[in-house]
């Protein structure tokens, strides 16, 4: 477990029911953020068409979790950046790793982001 994923776990069970509504859980935050992060960084290497479009709304998104967990009395900006970071480390050292949740379930909590005022 990395330092953000054990912070995370060690969590009050009312902050750890912040996520809920949004997320699902706090391990499910973890994996939706990771996977944000992975599709930022994709994006910009492998620049499809309209990748500045598509960038420009995955930034847009990873902004708004920011100001969530903000809202939740935790450092949003500093959460978001550890586990993006602990995404890039992974990839450095060739790791994939498997969380379990498909396509359409991911989509739908970024919906749900999106939404968000």
């Amino acid at each position: 477990m990395t330092k953000v994923q054990e912070m995370l776990a060690a969590l009050p069970d009312e902050k750890k029911a912040c996520f809920v509504p949004v997320f699902g859980s706090v391990e499910r935050f973890y994996t939706i953020v990771y996977l944000i992060a992975k599709n930022e960084h994709l994006t910009e290497q492998e620049k499809p068409d309209r990748y500045e479009d598509r960038l420009q709304v995955i930034r847009q998104i990873r902004r708004k979790v920011e100001q969530l967990v903000d809202s939740f009395g935790l450092p949003g900006e500093d959460t978001v950046a550890d586990i993006a970071s602990d995404y890039f480390e992974d990839y450095v050292q060739y790791r994939e790793p498997e969380f379990g949740i498909t396509n359409d379930d991911f989509v739908d909590v970024i919906r749900k982001i999106s939404q968000l005022a």
